[in-house]
């Protein structure tokens, strides 16, 4: 089993995620996370790294912010589209391109960064434990990473709403993807905050992304009445129960130092 390579479907994943509303839900949260959780603890300008950014849309927009930004991903095709947006948006000198797996970083870096991204990259890797270690272990001291990743809790509850009751447990991990853009797998949340505390990290902040978006019975809603939608992710994103059934889960956890 190998990581997977959106090379040949960077344009569908733009058209029907990063363009769609669960794409806009979920980029407007992890930005409101970035901007007011995890960025003003530096100081303008400090350098990120985004390991497995694609096509850029996170990047960008921090690029914009005045941070330089790497932008590291395993899709020549993803690149291409981050770097087109950056030259439209005059961030090229702020956007450094690395054609790389996760796991050769440490052939394109110098130093450890202090803020590492890593989103709705883990479920899409041959080994994302280990994988996610390697990459903690390019977090200077007193860095910060953001990690957002498939919540499994939330696939169970989306299966169990939508009445796919043959499609849990091990069918709904190791069975046939019913939808092909859809991660297979999915983490628990605290599994993964245990993983990160052993490797000596500590948690500041979690939420889910898509509390709400993805149960709602009328689907239509989710063009027809997106704004109070995006209020609402906005405002239980952080709330008890509600986190911990996000379709995703965010993370921003801190190296002491």
């Amino acid at each position: 089993m190998t990581d997977t390579n959106f090379d040949t479907r960077a344009s569908k994943f733009a058209r029907n995620i990063y363009n769609s509303s669960k794409g806009r839900i979920r980029e407007a949260v992890v930005m409101r996370e970035l901007t007011e959780h995890l960025l003003p603890h530096f100081p303008a300008g400090a350098p990120i790294l985004d390991a497995g950014g694609g096509q850029g849309q996170v990047a960008l927009q921090l690029a914009a912010l005045g941070h330089p930004v790497t932008l590291c991903d395993l899709s020549s095709e993803m690149l291409e589209l981050a770097r087109d947006n950056a030259e439209a948006q005059g961030l090229t000198q702020r956007l450094t391109l690395v054609n790389a797996p996760i796991q050769s970083l440490s052939r394109h870096l110098a130093a450890p960064v202090p803020i590492i991204l890593c989103h709705a990259v883990m479920e899409w890797l041959a080994q994302p434990r280990e994988t996610l270690m390697e990459l903690v272990g390019h977090l200077a001291p007193g860095g910060y990473l953001s990690l957002m990743f498939f919540n499994y809790r939330g696939m169970e509850m989306h299966n169990l709403v939508s009445g796919n009751f043959d499609n849990l447990g091990h069918a709904m991990v190791h069975g046939k993807k019913k939808v092909k853009l859809a991660p297979r797998h999915g983490f628990d949340n605290q599994q993964v905050i245990d993983w990160l505390e052993r490797a000596g990290l500590e948690p500041v902040r979690q939420v889910g992304v898509r509390v709400i978006h993805d149960y709602l019975r009328d689907k239509s809603m989710q063009q027809s009445q997106y704004q109070r939608l995006l209020e609402l992710e906005l405002e239980y994103a952080s709330k008890p129960v509600f986190r911990d059934l996000g379709r995703y889960t965010h993370l921003i956890m801190k190296r002491p130092g």
